[in-house]
């Protein structure tokens, strides 16, 4: 065994190279196919062809003709970037494939994107071809790739058109054929289509190719049986009226089936399709059943067909030779072209299918003026012929009420109205011819099937394909029913079978549930001599017929039937409505509706030139009266404001009773003038009105259900209407304006002690009743800035700086709360309205600059400390007016300019003059005999004073001070008596020393004296400065004499202690008298 295996094993070894080497050269000759293959897959596109212009096409001479092309790229990778090139040039030039001149313009390029394998890309060249020839003229368009790829033939494609003028060019649009036709009946044909540069009356052709879709011309059908059993019976063979003619067999073996099929009678050159449908059961096999197309090539043809795995039993098969598209009929007839237009529908000659099946129809114009026949055609569209009729009961209902179903015994059945109209039967023409169908009811007792005397009943109805009829029959009868609907279909009846419907019914004894339909709700309004109309209502499943009587509140008839026309008195009234029917005994009572009414007064009124127009209902007689009009009051509507509004113009009016004091009113309508009672700024479509219900206090309420106010602007009036009140006082609220009134020139004044004075011009209309004044915001932390963007904006930021509200008429405020010593603070000043609501559009800010925020404003309460320079008086006298003069001179500092600016740091000061006669620390309490004393610095400045008579004059004998004081350009000053800014003056009497000649001659005392001394002495004691030297000495002498014995008194006690505290050590006794001796001699 192992021997015999070896050598087939060692010569397979030995075959593996050999085997190698031929695989090896087999596979040369194909590299150059694979070279071939890589770069078709690196570039190949292809120009598959011209969109536009059409090849060639005839277009209008004045007209940009589009350059539109397909391309497609065969490659199987994505590839981009290819350049894409045309040319445009005058000539036919397509057989040397350029253009020896371009069109101005031309060749234009474009690079195409990347586009996936076999993904076809229509290209547009931007800007078309406008050639600017005004003749006719062909040209020729060349588009092409800019380098050709592996396959140049298709990356290149040249053609002409043409430039025409006039272009009698007719284009295909539209027609209006429908979906679904009869055999045998004519129908209308109409296509629409543009004209181009026709003249009227030119002649052209309209017409319509007919062609049916899948003509069958032949069909077999066989049968066979697979497995043990006989043999179906032979079903023949269909004979055929026409050629082609068809022949069939079958034969068997085992799991498969022969179709043998023999055509005849072929016509050459023409297609035909043969299908084949296998069977098992009248079961489908789809999978054995299929179809295929040829053209014929000669008259006879024969197919076999095999059919493989089948289950035992009886197959069928039916063979069918068709013809995939078969020409019909072909009319046209003349039309008439009235000029260019872009639409115009034509009549066609008029079309009859001559039998049911698929259709194909195909529009066409002509005419020998048109160059462009691509555009003359429609597309072949399908149509379906068909007589088929299916009628179809839809439903067998009540006619009126629900569907309703009860159990009598073990049975259901639907419950019917007694009656007139009780029962509904619905059908449908479920087919596509329209068909005159009669509808049958029979009724049939449901114990015995027996029939109802009155019944059948018809109906006739005409039915347009898929149109429902309706029939609505009588059931005078009570008990329990049998019903058949039957309908009537034609000799093409599609579905017999649901031409009839059957059902179990029952027909009960029931009330009428009479009411009112009409008025449809209590309580409706009438007027006094309005014809009111009643209509009455029923349950859906009343028993009829019924009649009907109207009467007023029970008992008197005013009208009899379903509908009734009646006129009323005025007041309330209660219509009742009384029905009776054929199932009531004379002892049944009337079923019964009732409705309230009320029949009102009207009245019409006005009220010029507020009140154009106006009407009021009631039941009771009445006037109207115009109470007035006012301006709202300076309060805050809160109604108003929470939905943005400002409250306008008040109006006021009211109904008064003419008999009584009761007046019940139903409404009130009122037109009026709108500029009457609001402003021209205020849009009146913006205005509404609102209930006032506490003037004073700006309470308003918005209008009530039913309520409404329309204002419009187209013509200035306004229709208000209110409910049940006599006296009406509203208030009208709309999107006004701010009035404009703006501080201008707002500016800041330092004052004394820190405060601040507040300072504007008011512009605009101040009197302006919807001006309501101002609100002044304060805050010291940093400034406001201004302006606001939004309301809530200034809302936000600045209102809780608010510090208090002043009038319309006011041009200036001083801040009661002065600002402390490096304190400044920002104000502003906003308009408000009428009601305290602050206008943040018109205002102002302190400080303000065009750039950056607005200066801080600073008060100024510190008082300056300056001193004047050389303060001096001089008393003088003039002799001849016998007064004596204070002259005060003196001479201004200079202050600190640190800045350089020319004005001192803390500003100019001024000095106020005092004169006192004892010296205070401050002038809190005197009064100024000078102010607004200034000067420049190192000027002099001088105030003379005479001697006067009275309190305040100066006396003689008396010694006056003069205080200088400084204040600061706002007054603050401190009052206090600085040193250098007093002058003091004694007030003597220089009248001797003006009139010396009236002095007496004094004794003098002689000074001849013995002693030298003593006449020195006398000399001297009339010298001043003696006198003082005097004065002195004595005063030190006094003062020697007490102070020189308080010292001796105590150094002798410090004395007395040491000694005795020096013997006390020594142990021996002191002698004070010895010491007290010793220590006063020395």
């Amino acid at each position: 065994m192992s021997g015999t295996s070896a050598a087939p094993m060692s010569l397979r070894t030995r075959m593996v190279p050999l085997v190698l080497l031929l695989f090896i050269t087999s596979t040369i000759p194909l590299s150059p196919a694979v070279d071939a293959t890589a770069s078709r897959n690196l570039q190949d596109f292809q120009i598959v062809a011209p969109v536009e212009p059409f090849i060639n096409g005839s277009y209008d001479l004045w007209e940009t003709q589009s350059l539109i092309v397909d391309v497609r790229n065969n490659a199987s990778t994505p590839i981009g970037g290819r350049q894409l090139k045309v040319s445009v040039c005058a000539g036919d030039h397509t057989a040397g494939n350029a253009c020896p001149s371009q069109v101005s313009g031309f060749p234009k390029t474009i690079f195409l994107p990347t586009l996936q394998p076999d993904e076809t890309y229509t290209a547009e060249f931007s800007g078309g071809v406008y050639t600017g020839n005004l003749q006719n003229q062909t040209y020729t368009v060349i588009y092409e790739f800019s380098s050709a790829d592996i396959r140049p033939e298709d990356d290149r494609i040249a053609y002409v058109f043409h430039r025409v003028t006039p272009l009698k060019d007719i284009a295909y649009l539209s027609n209006n054929a429908d979906t679904t036709y009869n055999s045998g009946t004519e129908y209308s044909l109409s296509a629409t289509a543009s004209t181009g540069q026709f003249s009227s009356g030119d002649q052209a052709e309209l017409g319509w190719t007919l062609s049916q879709i899948g003509a069958q011309v032949g069909e077999q059908n066989d049968c066979i049986r697979i497995g043990p059993g006989d043999q179906p019976p032979d079903t023949g063979t269909n004979p055929d009226d026409a050629p082609p003619y068809i022949s069939t067999e079958l034969t068997s073996s085992n799991d498969w089936i022969n179709l043998s099929v023999n055509a005849t009678g072929l016509q050459i050159g023409e297609t035909y399709s043969i299908s084949w449908e296998t069977r098992q059961n009248n079961v489908i096999n789809s999978t054995n059943s299929g179809e295929s197309e040829w053209i014929a090539a000669s008259p006879e043809e024969n197919f076999s067909l095999e059919f493989e795995d089948l289950d035992d039993g009886v197959h069928c098969i039916t063979t069918t030779i068709a013809i995939p598209i078969l020409f019909i009929e072909e009319q046209s007839n003349s039309i008439q072209i009235n000029g260019f237009s872009t639409s115009t529908t034509f009549e066609a000659a008029p079309i009859t299918f001559p039998n049911t099946g698929h259709f194909s129809i195909e529009f066409w114009f002509n005419s020998p003026l048109d160059p462009n026949e691509w555009n003359d055609r429609s597309d072949p569209f399908e149509v379906i012929v068909s007589d088929d009729v299916d009628i179809t009961i839809l439903s067998v209902r009540p006619a009126r009420g629900d569907d309703t179903v009860v159990q009598i015994g073990f049975d259901n059945y639907a419950l019917y109205p007694y009656g007139d109209d009780s029962l509904e039967v619905k059908f449908r023409n479920d087919g596509d011819m329209i068909w005159n169908s009669t509808l049958s009811l029979e009724v049939l007792d449901s114990l015995d099937s027996s029939p109802i005397q009155g019944y059948p009943a018809s109906c006739t109805r005409m039915l347009m394909p898929q149109d429902e009829g309706t029939c609505v029959f009588n059931l005078p009868i009570l008990g329990q029913y049998i019903v058949n609907a039957s309908a009537t279909g034609g000799p093409t009846e599609v579905d017999p079978a649901n031409n009839y419907l059957e059902t179990q019914i029952t027909v009960n004894q029931t009330v009428s549930g009479a009411y009112v339909a009409v008025p449809a709700i209590d309580g409706m309004l009438f007027e006094t001599g309005e014809i009111i109309q009643l209509v009455a209502g029923l349950a859906p499943n009343a028993p009829l017929p019924v009649n009907y009587t109207w009467k007023i509140d029970y008992t008197e008839v005013i009208a009899q039937g379903r509908v009734a026309n009646v006129t009323l008195p005025m007041g309330n009234h209660v219509v009742t409505l009384h029905v009776r029917h054929g199932l009531m005994d004379e002892s049944d009572f009337d079923e019964v509706g009732i409705r309230h009414i009320r029949v009102l007064n009207r009245i019409n009124f006005d009220a010029l030139p507020i009140i154009t127009e106006g009407e009021a209902v009631s039941i009771e007689e009445m006037e109207f009266e115009l109470l007035g009009t006012a301006f709202p009051p300076t309060v805050v509507h809160a109604a108003a404001v929470n939905i943005g509004k400002t409250p306008l113009r008040s109006l006021d009016y009211r109904l008064v009773p003419t008999d009584g004091d009761v007046l019940n009113v139903d409404y009130i309508d009122v037109w009026g003038n709108i500029s009457q009672l609001i402003p021209s700024s205020v849009d009146p479509s913006s205005v509404q009105a609102m209930h006032i219900i506490d003037g004073s206090a700006g309470i308003l309420t918005p209008l009530g259900e039913g309520e409404s106010f329309e204002s419009y602007s187209t013509n200035n009036t306004f229709h208000l209407r209110t409910l049940a009140k006599a006296n009406v006082s509203m208030m009208l609220i709309g999107d006004m304006a701010p009035v404009n009134v703006t501080p201008m020139n707002f500016r800041t004044q330092q004052l004394e002690g820190g405060q601040i004075e507040l300072m504007w011009e008011s512009e605009g209309p101040i009197d302006d009743p919807y001006f309501g004044g101002w609100k002044v915001y304060k805050r010291s932390e940093f400034p406001f800035r201004w302006p606001y963007d939004s309301e809530s904006d200034f809302e936000n930021t600045v209102s809780q700086n608010w510090v208090t509200d002043l009038s319309g008429e006011t041009t200036s405020w001083i801040d009661p709360n002065p600002l402390p010593e490096g304190i400044c603070a920002s104000y502003i000043l906003a308009a408000v309205d009428h009601q305290g609501e602050v206008d943040y559009t018109h205002g102002n800010v302190t400080g303000w600059q065009e750039v950056g925020n607005p200066d801080l404003q600073c008060g100024d309460s510190m008082a300056p400390g300056a001193e004047m320079l050389d303060v001096r008086a001089v008393l003088t006298y003039n002799s001849t007016s016998d007064v004596h003069i204070v002259t005060l001179t003196w001479t201004y500092p200079e202050l600190p300019d640190q800045d350089d600016d020319g004005v001192p740091d803390g500003g100019n000061i001024t000095w106020t003059l005092y004169r006192t006669q004892n010296i205070p620390e401050a002038v809190t309490h005197l009064d100024p005999i000078m102010t607004g004393i200034s000067g420049e610095a190192y000027s002099t400045g001088s105030f003379v004073e005479e001697q006067a008579t009275g309190v305040n004059g100066l006396s003689i004998g008396q010694t006056y001070h003069y205080i200088l004081v400084p204040s600061d350009i706002v007054g603050n000053t401190d009052g206090v008596v600085r040193d250098d800014n007093v002058a003091s003056i004694h007030i003597t009497d220089m009248f001797w020393d003006a009139n010396p000649h009236l002095i007496p001659e004094s004794i003098v005392p002689e000074k001849n004296h013995d002693n030298d001394w003593v006449n020195s002495l006398l000399s001297e004691v009339n010298d001043p400065n003696f006198q003082t030297a005097a004065i002195v000495a004595i005063v030190v002498i006094a003062i020697n004499m007490v102070a020189v014995p308080i010292v001796i008194n105590r150094n002798r006690k410090i004395r007395r202690r040491l000694k005795f505290l020096l013997e006390k050590g020594r142990g021996a006794p002191a002698n004070e008298e010895d010491d007290d001796l010793s220590e006063f001699f020395g």
